[in-house]
């Protein structure tokens, strides 16, 4: 459930695409490459790196819209404590993550990890950059740079075959 709190705060946090500054925990750029069985490149700001200090979990995450021929995109990779310069994985002992693409006719391709999922396909989140923009009785949010690779397997009751390449890098 925290995954989808997390997508949900991101839809909200409503950031200027066509802005040049930086907002506290989120990214001044980030572009999302797909290739496989569906393919293009698109603008996934707002990124948000943000830690919770109520559960000590840290998250990554971004959301494309739907539009026309560009699909859905989702993605949220959390962990315990607060985001370092490292690399985060789907092997992980305490991964977890939601990150899904949907196309205009309801394909869909996944990769999950976490308590009460089933596993399937595969991340690697690498941060080279983060500064620490605001503390609050509630957390801290990051300005983040970095690399996002995934690969993502096809929901076959949705029709989807083969698997989708995702890069990003904000």
């Amino acid at each position: 459930m925290r995954i989808a709190v997390v997508l949900a705060a991101v839809a909200a946090l409503g950031c200027d695409k066509n802005g040049t500054s930086t907002q506290t925990g989120v990214s001044s750029s980030c572009t999302v490459t797909l290739s496989g069985s569906i393919s293009g490149s698109y603008d996934c700001r707002p990124a948000t790196t943000l830690w919770s200090s109520a559960d000590n979990k840290g998250d990554f995450s971004f959301g494309v819209t739907a539009s026309g021929t560009r699909p859905a995109i989702s993605l949220a990779i959390l962990w315990p404590g607060q985001p370092k310069d490292t690399a985060y994985t789907n092997a992980d002992s305490a991964a977890q993550a939601a990150v899904s693409i949907t196309t205009s006719t309801n394909q869909v391709w996944q990769a999950a990890v976490g308590p009460g999922v089933t596993a399937t396909g595969s991340y690697t989140l690498v941060f080279s950059s983060l500064v620490v923009g605001s503390t609050n009785a509630t957390g801290i949010g990051y300005s983040a740079d970095g690399t996002l690779n995934a690969t993502l397997t096809a929901v076959t009751a949705s029709g989807a075959s083969g698997v989708v390449l995702v890069t990003a890098t904000f």
